[in-house]
């Protein structure tokens, strides 16, 4: 899989579905990204992110909801929203919104388990964008590779492209894009599935059937904060969510990891390469500590970690219980941006 990125600095107004008195909201700088998808699972991530269609602070926090009293909200019914703090004690982490949770001028943030807003220290001082989370139509468009478009398509997901979602504790959501309708189904019941939402926090992979290489542009915001999510047990497909910039030295992954005298026992991060492969990375402990590649037995330089670019979708593995939350830098670069 191979990845190109152009970037473009905007001071153009941002197009919003919220309603804010004498206040011109501007973008982020934008740009593309463009994927080679290759025969195979290519792990992928969004680098590039939706506009942003509110932001600013709020004025009351409660246990479950947050109120910005300078806005009126205007949510899609059936679209999922992505609310990311941008500054204060809990810059970087995300909750995802349901349409019915966002009414007026107040976000409803309901979470299983449990998530007490106050209680995690979230307060008035913190800043904040909400983001419609794309869908698999507008990441993919519903038309098919043989027409120009990016998926192949099928009557059924044996002989079609496989998007895989991760749903949490290695389990997958599988979809295609099926020729008779151009609609997404679900690959496992053919069901048809339109608007299946993709969070930029998690990777996803397309599974390519045929040998003929495809191409997925996807455009949007430069992120110019980290963003924060949760490793379990297992597999955690992540999206490396800054476009370019990012390496095994500068994301930030060593504070979240376990680290051991070999790889067998220490976390691994999975990196995939040009040709679909993965180059395993994990943090050795004691004599000699820091990144090693696994199997070997010499630690890497910094200039050898920071040549370490992640994939645009790149796996954690971990190797046991329980569950830590995770941050994720962006290059030091972007908060100037």
């Amino acid at each position: 899989m191979k990845s190109r990125f152009a970037l473009t600095i905007l001071a153009a107004a941002a197009l919003t579905s919220v309603s804010r008195a004498q206040t011109t909201a501007y973008t982020n700088p934008v740009g593309y990204t463009s994927h080679t998808l290759k025969q195979g699972i290519n792990a992928l991530g969004l680098t590039l992110q939706t506009p942003a269609l509110a932001t600013g602070g709020f004025e009351t926090v409660t246990p479950t909801t947050l109120t910005d009293n300078n806005v009126t909200y205007s949510p899609v019914v059936g679209r999922t929203y992505v609310l990311e703090i941008t500054g204060g004690s809990l810059t970087g982490s995300i909750f995802e919104i349901p349409a019915a949770n966002i009414s007026g001028s107040t976000i409803s943030v309901i979470t299983t388990p449990a998530t007490n807003l106050v209680t995690l220290g979230l307060t008035t001082t913190a800043t904040y964008k909400l983001r419609v989370a794309p869908t698999l139509e507008e990441i993919f468009t519903t038309v098919p590779f043989a027409n120009g478009g990016v998926l192949k398509a099928a009557l059924s997901a044996g002989s079609a492209d496989i998007i895989w979602i991760p749903t949490g504790s290695g389990a997958y959501a599988k979809y295609y894009l099926k020729s008779s309708t151009r609609a997404f189904n679900d690959a496992t019941t053919n069901v048809a599935s339109p608007n299946v939402p993709i969070v930029y926090a998690d990777g996803f992979f397309v599974q390519k059937k045929d040998l003929a290489s495809a191409s997925l542009t996807v455009t949007g915001e430069l992120k110019t904060v980290g963003t924060n999510s949760v490793l379990t047990q297992g597999f955690n497909l992540i999206s490396a969510v800054a476009p370019v910039g990012l390496n095994l030295f500068n994301a930030g992954l060593e504070d979240d990891l376990t680290p051991a005298l070999s790889a067998g026992s220490a976390d691994e991060v999975w990196i995939q390469q040009p040709n679909l492969s993965y180059i395993k990375y994990f943090r050795r402990s004691g004599t000699g500590a820091g990144w090693r590649i696994s199997g070997t037995t010499t630690t890497l330089t910094q200039a050898q970690a920071e040549s370490v670019i992640l994939s645009p979708g790149f796996q954690i593995q971990k190797k046991s219980p329980p569950a830590v939350n995770f941050d994720l830098n962006v290059p030091a670069g972007y908060n100037s941006l």
